[in-house]
């Protein structure tokens, strides 16, 4: 999420829009979701030197006279990445020249006609003022993340948010939030920014982009323990992808998904290895027999008729299990940790 001003908040269509400015598009209407963050005005016959990219490009036609002209300004403008290409009818020609519509509807570039008593000027201050509006609006989004976390780890009291919750007309009764990544659009609800990371509290468990977590819903003084739930169900979908609720948090494969693999690699050497080595120097199945023996939840009777064995011959095999790793699958504790060292070599 950037914080850089000249970042395109804007688009082509969004500033047809502006009642103020009475635009009328002429041409290009393919290109009017092009990005938009500021207006050049110029009568160079070539302003893509002066370009940075995604400007209203503002002239009068001083310099496009001339046959051929029209099309070889547009191409500079589409040259230099600007978005659209505003002309102000009214000083040199009472219309806008239909080799410039010609060419600008060649390459999709919008073209806008600009009503003579409209300053271009007017349009800098327009871009300006939303510029500023939207330095301001981070500023209290950032300062709305800071409450967040404070009110997180217990620092602030959830009653410190209670004004923005009432604001954004939510219920304070079934309050849940979401931590996402790079999330640039208004939402509903209050959301506060944290460097990359946005939380909006809301009373919709619907997530506005992935990945994301989502915290269990409650009323207000809920909020702590709902923004730790997100900020933990955000940490497993980074891994997984998708969306991540707080009930999908307290199961046994969601435990170790927020394991690191400095974490799971014990397991997987001390546990796994063994027997993946004893399997491919022997031709046994003891890690295929481990596996279906924790699915059936340690039963030896379901997992003798899932294997087709006879009951003695698997716990042959689990004895062999032991012996390679020094667990009983028999019991519970040594169980998990077999269990634990099977998801870490899958």
């Amino acid at each position: 999420m950037s914080s850089d001003p000249a970042v395109p908040q804007h688009t082509v269509r969004q500033l047809l829009e502006v009642a103020r400015f009475r635009l009328r598009l002429v041409a290009g209407e393919p290109g009017l979701d092009r990005p938009l963050r500021w207006a050049h005005s110029t009568e160079l016959p070539d302003p893509s030197p002066h370009l940075r990219g995604h400007e209203i490009v503002l002239t009068v036609g001083a310099s496009l006279r001339e046959p051929g002209a029209c099309a070889a300004f547009a191409e500079a403008v589409k040259a230099g990445r600007a978005s659209a290409i505003g002309y102000g009818v009214g000083d040199v020609t009472a219309e806008v020249p239909v080799e410039l519509r010609e060419a600008c509807e060649r390459l999709g570039l919008p073209l806008l006609e600009v009503p003579s008593e409209v300053p271009f000027l007017g349009f800098t201050e327009w871009f300006a003022e939303r510029l500023a509006s939207t330095a301001d609006e981070r500023h209290e989004r950032e300062e709305t993340g800071r409450l967040l976390r404070m009110v997180q780890q217990g620092l602030a009291s959830p009653e410190a948010v209670r004004e923005r919750i009432d604001d954004a007309g939510l219920d304070p009764a079934a309050l849940l939030v979401i931590a996402m990544d790079g999330v640039e659009e208004e939402l509903p609800g209050v959301l506060g920014l944290d460097g990359d990371l946005a939380l909006l509290i809301t009373n919709d468990a619907h997530a506005w982009s992935e990945p994301a977590g989502v915290g269990s819903p409650g009323p207000l003084d809920h909020l702590p323990v709902s923004l730790t739930e997100s900020l933990a169900a955000l940490e497993s979908a980074r891994r997984s992808g998708g969306v991540v609720h707080a009930s999908d948090l307290a199961t046994f494969q969601a435990l170790l998904g927020r394991l690191d693999q400095d974490q799971l690699a014990p397991f997987a050497e001390q546990i796994a290895r063994p027997l993946k080595e004893y399997d491919k120097a022997h031709g046994t199945r003891l890690i295929e027999t481990l596996r279906t023996f924790l699915d059936m939840g340690g039963a030896v009777g379901a997992t003798s008729r899932a294997l087709y064995l006879h009951p003695n011959t698997l716990r042959h095999r689990l004895s062999r299990i032991e012996a390679l790793t020094g667990r009983d699958p028999l019991q519970f504790e040594d169980r998990v940790a077999l269990a634990i060292a099977v998801w870490a070599a899958r």
